[in-house]
This record gives C-alpha cells, structure tokens and sequence, in this order.
C-alpha cells in the first residue's frame, strides 16, 4: 500500500493544490484539507483551527503531515511542533506562488497588494472578518500603487469581472502577473522531504 501524507493547508490555496494533484504534478499520494482563508485574521482561531485539523490528521495516521500556510501565526512553528508536521519556505501567500526575488524586483517599482485566484475568491469574507467596508477598506489601502493578480491557473481572462469587483471596492487599478506553480510544487516537495530527513 502506498504511503499517504497530508496536506493541510490554508483554503486560499485550494485550486493550486487541486490542479497539482490533476495533473501529477506531486509525485507522492496525499489527501488535502482545507482550513477557512480568513483564519489569519485572528490568531486563536488560526491556533485552534490548525491544531484541530493536525490532530484529526495524527488520529488517521497519516504517514507525514505538510502544511500549506505563510508565516501567517507568529508562533505557528510552535502549533506545528508536537504533530511532526513541516511547513512550506515561504512568507505568506504571495510568497508561496513568486520567488523572493520576483517579489523584489516588483518591490522595485513601489508598494503593490497581492492577490491570488483564491484571495480573489475569498477577499470580502476576510474583509468583513476585519470590519473593511468599502471606505475603510480604500483608506487601508491608500499606500498601494494597485493591484497585482497571480495568475498561478492561467485563468485571468475570465477573471476580470471578479478582479473589476475588487477594483470597484478598494479602487486600486489591477494588473496581471503571468504565473505557473513551478515554485509553489518546490515548496511541497521540499518540506515533503524534510519529514522524511
């Protein structure tokens, strides 16, 4: 029988996941689970969120435990520990999808907020999650010289309504950056690795 992991990871990633384990682009069997990608907004429930789904997946015995997130819980490593689950190299979300140094280069020509095709999908329930109502929200996100959408599922042209929603609510002009998850299914695969290390 083949040995099965876990993949615990933030619903912001779902898609991206998916679209891997279609097309093979893991080469090891897993069974993902998903968590709420507003969870980041508050800490507790991040904390028992995670800690929950870990032991549910300790309980299936699971071969190993990888978890999809950013550094989006200041003491995540520590949530982490007792379960012998690793967690992906990156920062945050942006991160996991662009190099570091695709992100500075960027950085290079001022401030830009990221989306993904999950944080396209999931930005009004994180923006109630922290009280943004269209003001609040604009005045939020006055330092931004727009919007940059990560085109990670090469989906963007149908996605215009959605990212002219987005451009309508914080009034940030959008722009596409070409993706592929190149990047992303490295991170995996590393952190993979580590737990059999």
């Amino acid at each position: 029988m083949a040995i099965m992991y876990a993949i615990i990871a933030c619903g912001v990633f779902q898609k991206e996941i998916e679209r891997l384990k279609n097309e093979s682009g893991l080469a090891f069997p897993f069974e993902a689970h998903y968590l709420d990608p507003g969870l980041h907004v508050n800490f507790d429930d991040l904390k028992d969120a995670l800690k929950n789904e870990l032991e549910r997946c300790r309980k299936k015995g699971y071969e190993g435990m990888i978890v999809v997130f950013g550094q989006c819980h200041p003491k995540i490593d520590e949530i982490l520990k007792p379960y012998g689950a690793t967690l992906i190299d990156c920062q945050n979300c942006v991160d996991a999808f662009i190099t570091r140094k695709g992100m500075e280069e960027k950085a290079k020509q001022g401030l830009y907020f990221y989306l993904s095709p999950g944080w396209l999908e999931a930005w009004r329930e994180i923006f109630r999650r922290m009280n943004w109502d269209r003001s609040e929200a604009r005045l939020e996100m006055g330092p931004f010289k727009g919007v940059v959408f990560v085109d990670t599922l090469q989906d963007a042209g149908q996605r215009e309504p959605q990212l002219l929603d987005f451009f309508d609510y914080t009034n940030l002009p959008f722009e596409i950056m070409p993706a592929d998850l190149n990047h992303f299914r490295s991170l995996i695969i590393k952190a993979k690795d580590e737990l059999e290390d």
